[in-house]
């Protein structure tokens, strides 16, 4: 879209940019009168000629818009527009997510938005560390038994392979209780609340994000290592 408003600031002071233009808008007027002629033409779209204003146009349209139309609005106001039917089609696609469910057991909130804690921590390695903690994102045996084929684990036997509790390996489990990490909580003890009947919404949103990604960092570490040895 900016492109295409770059392009129409420019196109009556620039000859071959006009022609251009003119050339797409024309393949453009092809393709439609292909497509609402023939409806079996839109099983052979992608063998149309390439215009990459027709994809502009086909954009356009979701919001009832026209590219011939030449009151359209700016770039940032089309940006908003999108933002808004991309946050309507997450809200209604994910309704009864149970990946969703399992975000908001390791989030205070699923809300849309950029995440403060992104820019809470500069380090990349320990930002990608917490990242993937808070979208379960990673090896414990609570996400690994959903990816074996064909027949997952059930959640009840997905077990830890690092103590003997007898318990599922999910995310309490690995930063709160399992005996194996013992050693690293009592490091973080005094800046992190870590008990057991803390709930994992409140660690992993706790201010000092810093000190909470090192902390992960570090079990993660731990766990790497011993199954390595294993």
């Amino acid at each position: 879209m900016r492109f295409l408003s770059h392009v129409n600031s420019e196109v009556d002071s620039d000859r071959m940019r006009r022609l251009a233009y003119d050339v797409q808008l024309q393949l453009l007027a092809t393709m439609r009168k292909v497509l609402l002629g023939n409806q079996s033409a839109m099983g052979r779209k992608s063998r149309l000629p390439a215009c990459w204003l027709a994809q502009v146009d086909e954009r356009l349209s979701t919001y009832n818009l026209c590219i011939d139309n030449d009151q359209l609005p700016p770039c940032a106001r089309l940006n908003q527009l999108a933002e808004r039917q991309y946050i309507v089609h997450h809200q209604v696609a994910t309704a009864d997510s149970s990946r969703v469910k399992a975000y908001l057991g390791l989030n205070s909130s699923a809300q849309y938005g950029y995440k403060e804690y992104l820019s809470k921590v500069d380090n990349a390695q320990l930002r990608r560390s917490l990242t993937r903690s808070r979208c379960a994102n990673h090896k414990l045996q609570i996400e690994l038994g959903r990816q074996i084929k064909p027949v997952k684990v059930s959640v009840q036997q997905r077990y830890c392979k690092l103590c003997n509790l007898g318990v599922v390996e999910d995310e309490d489990h690995f930063l709160l209780v399992c005996p194996t990490y013992q050693s690293v909580r009592e490091r973080f003890r005094g800046s992190l609340p870590l008990t057991a009947i803390t709930p994992l919404a409140k660690l992993l949103s706790y201010q000092q994000q810093g000190i909470l990604a090192r902390f992960l960092a570090q079990c993660q570490t731990v766990r790497s290592e011993l199954l390595h040895q294993t």
